[in-house]
């Protein structure tokens, strides 16, 4: 049994990203299972103190994201007035890893970090387009900062990443000598899809959900349309900055009249649209972490065609349904064999997540590091 502290940038309810939610089920599971005795949060979204799902969270202040000496720098300080006293800290969500390892070395106690991100990476090598502010910061402060927050994160006794593309990418980026144990993200139990009470038809459709920008490859999905018969139907759930150039390359294909945005909606109504379709697409890029929209598929009962790369090649079990990245053609193959395969794969796929990826059993892997980190 043991005391945690959960060190994260945000916690929600104040924010609700993949990485939030995530945070939320590790603390909240770990408290409902009694995995551990006690469940602190120290997060950096506010000042104020509150219970959330049962949970004590202490947000000590805002900071912010660049440079990240500075946000490191803040949260080291707040965290050492407060003088938390856990048996282990684990850092989550990436940007206050440096910190979280310094205060471990500081404390003499053991720390473990979920690698979900890649904020100290130059965004080229994991074939991420920077925006102009992000290019300039890489090629000056962050390359002169990089060394020391690299020193501070070494101070971690074992780093979590969600996936074995992570873990390589770490590994050739400045943490090679580290320690690692790969443990992915846990499906959310309370999830939950709406009966489906469409009618019984020979359409096909096809999902897409998530946030719109060039690493996520959606433009590859749209020309892979053209490829496909005219029973198949794209909706695109979500918005970002390629929403506009999505829409324009859309309009250009013969099958435009088959493709939907639908923008951002509310949480409930992605729920709607998961019961709605027949087939989940997640054409990244880049060496995604995770992808929890994959899991959420998953649990809904579909057959998931994802790209041979990142996280999600980790994550969807049927090699047929994993496209070249990049490739429209590879993609409409995946899917056109999802489709006459659904209910079989769909089948399958509930069960694979509620094997690999449900709390309990990814709780105990939590559980057993931090027993591995006190003992060592």
């Amino acid at each position: 049994m043991t005391r945690l502290a959960l060190v994260t940038p945000r916690y929600p309810p104040t924010h609700a990203g993949g990485g939030e939610i995530s945070a939320r089920l590790l603390a909240e599971q770990l408290h409902a299972r009694d995995a551990v005795d006690e469940v602190v949060v120290y997060s950096f979204d506010g000042e104020s103190t509150e219970t959330v799902g049962g949970i004590p969270v202490f947000r000590l202040a805002d900071v912010p994201q660049y440079p990240y000496s500075l946000p490191n720098e803040i949260a080291y300080r707040k965290l050492r007035a407060v003088g938390p006293d856990p048996d282990v800290i684990h850092a989550y969500n990436m940007h206050l890893h440096p910190a979280v390892g310094r205060l471990s070395a500081t404390l003499d106690v053991p720390a473990v970090a979920t690698l979900n991100a890649y904020p100290l990476v130059d965004w080229a090598e994991v074939n991420v387009t920077p925006s102009l502010k992000r290019r300039v910061y890489e090629r000056t402060l962050l390359r002169l900062e990089r060394p020391r927050l690299l020193g501070q994160l070494s101070n971690i006794d074992l780093f979590l990443p969600l996936s074995s593309a992570v873990e390589r990418v770490y590994r050739n980026n400045g943490l090679g000598d580290a320690d690692y144990e790969v443990i992915p993200n846990m499906l959310d139990p309370s999830f939950s899809v709406p009966d489906d009470g469409s009618e019984e038809t020979d359409r096909v459709r096809l999902l897409y959900v998530g946030y719109l920008r060039d690493t996520k490859g959606v433009r590859y999905l749209i020309d892979a349309m053209d490829r496909l018969p005219e029973r198949v139907e794209l909706t695109v759930v979500g918005d970002g900055p390629e929403r506009d150039a999505l829409t324009e390359r859309a309009a250009g294909t013969a099958a435009v009249d088959r493709i939907e945005f639908t923008g951002s909606v509310p949480y409930e109504e992605v729920t709607r649209a998961y019961a709605d379709a027949n087939v989940f697409v997640h054409p990244g890029v880049w060496p995604e972490p995770f992808g929890r929209t994959i899991l959420e598929a998953m649990q809904a009962g579909l057959p998931v065609v994802a790209t041979d790369i990142g996280g999600p090649a980790d994550t969807v079990p049927q090699s047929e349904l994993l496209a070249t990245p990049g490739d429209p053609a590879s993609l409409s193959e995946s899917i056109e064999y999802a489709a006459a395969n659904r209910d079989r794969i769909g089948r399958e796929n509930r069960q694979f997540v509620d094997d690999r990826y449900h709390p309990d059993v990814v709780v105990p892997q939590f559980h057993e590091v931090y027993e591995r980190v006190l003992r060592d």
